[in-house]
């Protein structure tokens, strides 16, 4: 499978995503800053809105695969050697002891992927409030976004800026490198390789947003860097980018990512945080622009994004997240993540059922504003040429700091 993604909004085909599991269930209050969550999820129900979120992408027919049942294949059908390197790799990553890596060495395959997720816990007889783990969980491996990007028909093995998401971007790699269905290196460019000594990458999925066929629009938030944006400002040239786009972000939690506060949802429109997008706020996050085209990349600065996406023939009507009017609404929903929507195809979005401001604004803009329950009945038709805005269940989904889109990463859409 070779990934063809050219657009936010082009008709999805596959999608990449990763069903929480015992990496969510083990993770207690003591640790949520150390593994990067904002609380402890009630894993039973966090998996029941995953499986409805899936069963859409279903509904439109769109395949999804499931990142560790794709690594517990890429594990089955790996050489010894590749297994190696890759847990060399991972114990020079996380320095952890050899006492694990022996132990990691001597699993299955199925073994070997599960615990690569799930982490693996001290016995209970030796465990204690310091000693919990024997090897940590990744419970940000849901965000499939974030660890690598699919932009045109390449793989981005994003440079995680904390340390304890670096193990899921080598993961991924590790299947797009090696799994059958995909094992093609030469369509994956490691971020991490591009770094060096005086410069070091960090920039993640989720500050990355493909507009179209030569446009991108990145995020400079605190988990991508500007040196890293203009590192690889280069390589984007290469793969046919024109105009990049920067926005800086407040470095704040609730704006950890460009996609928390701007996602494109159509041909014509966006659903943006007000205080940093609309063209009447004084707080707007500032806006430069890079013309990649000729022989040195040409910087330039507007004032809003639409005025610079209007110059190069992108023109977005935005939809507020929160509505229009109250400054709390908006500040309530963008944190459970109303800015954050998925787009299954041009104006076919999905987004948290709880963000009801939002779900106004949609409908005010002419979508049909619909449960996700509705849309998985048997009597609902498909229908592509509508505005639909499915509304599915993400009240403990949302807790972890993540929305549709940060649960996402497509493979494959349609050109639009």
């Amino acid at each position: 499978m070779k990934p063809q993604v050219y657009s936010e909004i082009g008709r999805l085909r596959k999608v990449l995503v990763h069903r929480p599991g015992k990496e969510i269930d083990i993770i207690v209050p003591e640790m949520t800053k150390e593994l990067l969550m904002e609380d402890i999820l009630f894993g039973e129900r966090a998996q029941q809105e995953h499986d409805q979120m899936c069963e859409v992408f279903h509904k439109f027919d769109a395949e999804t695969y499931d990142a560790q049942s794709l690594l517990i294949e890429t594990l089955m059908t790996a050489k010894p050697h590749i297994i190696d390197a890759f847990l060399d790799q991972l114990q020079q990553l996380e320095n952890f002891s050899d006492e694990v890596f022996q132990k990691l060495k001597r699993m299955t395959p199925s073994e070997l992927g599960n615990a690569l997720i799930y982490g693996i816990l001290h016995a209970p007889n030796v465990m204690t409030d310091e000693k919990l783990y024997f090897f940590k969980p990744v419970p940000n491996f849901i965000f499939a976004r974030d660890p690598v990007i699919t932009v045109y028909d390449k793989i981005l093995a994003s440079a995680m800026a904390e340390p304890v998401r670096q193990r899921e971007a080598k993961i991924l790699t590790f299947i797009f490198r090696n799994h059958t269905l995909f094992g093609m290196p030469q369509n994956l460019i490691d971020l991490h390789e591009l770094s060096t000594e005086k410069a070091k990458i960090t920039l993640e999925g989720g500050d990355f947003l493909v507009v179209d066929h030569q446009t991108i629009f990145i995020g400079l938030s605190s988990r991508t860097t500007l040196s890293s944006i203009k590192m690889l400002a280069g390589e984007l040239k290469k793969l046919g980018v024109a105009y990049l786009f920067v926005a800086k972000l407040p470095p704040k939690v609730s704006f950890i990512h460009l996609d928390t506060v701007f996602t494109r949802i159509s041909q014509t429109e966006c659903i943006i945080y007000p205080p940093l997008f609309a063209k009447e706020s004084p707080s707007r996050a500032e806006i430069s622009f890079f013309d990649l085209t000729g022989e040195k990349p040409k910087e330039k600065k507007f004032d809003t994004i639409f005025e610079g996406l209007a110059e190069v023939g992108i023109n977005l009507t935005p939809i507020y997240c929160g509505g229009k009017e109250n400054l709390i609404n908006q500040k309530r929903e963008q944190w459970t993540q109303g800015a954050n929507a998925f787009c299954i195809a041009p104006g076919i979005i999905m987004t948290y059922a709880r963000n009801v401001y939002t779900a106004k604004e949609l409908s005010k803009a002419g979508y049909l504003v619909v449960n996700a329950s509705e849309v998985l009945t048997p009597t609902f038709e498909v229908e592509m040429d509508r505005k639909l805005a499915i509304l599915i269940q993400g009240d403990e989904l949302c807790r972890a700091r993540g929305g549709p889109r940060c649960l996402t990463q497509p493979l494959i859409r349609d050109k639009f």
